[in-house]
């Protein structure tokens, strides 16, 4: 590999871009963020978006994952539960009569 290959990538942690996201959106928020720090939100944003977390949430059992939106609801009512990545969706038992007769 040639030596004067251009890095096109650089590593930052998640924690240190995060951070740095917080206190870009305190200032923005405040209304005293510049051009160029809403710029750098913007990327920041954008450069987070890429990695994705393999998430889902299951409110009415039906073991199909629930959208984004089950945040807003689970912090709201406590109804839901974590799927973790690597269970399997359960199928739905079908419920059973009762062979009880009533009299």
């Amino acid at each position: 590999m040639n030596e004067k290959t251009l890095r096109t990538q650089m590593q930052v942690g998640l924690g240190e871009a995060i951070l740095r996201q917080n206190r870009l959106q305190t200032l923005i928020s405040s209304g005293i963020a510049n051009q160029e720090q809403k710029n750098e939100y913007k990327l920041l944003a954008d450069a987070l978006n890429e990695i994705k977390l393999d998430l889902g949430f299951d409110c009415n059992d039906d073991g199909i994952p629930d959208t984004i939106e089950i945040f807003h609801q689970t912090a709201k009512t406590s109804c839901c539960r974590f799927v973790p990545g690597d269970e399997k969706p359960k199928a739905k038992k079908p419920k059973r009569s009762s062979s009880r007769s009533r009299r």
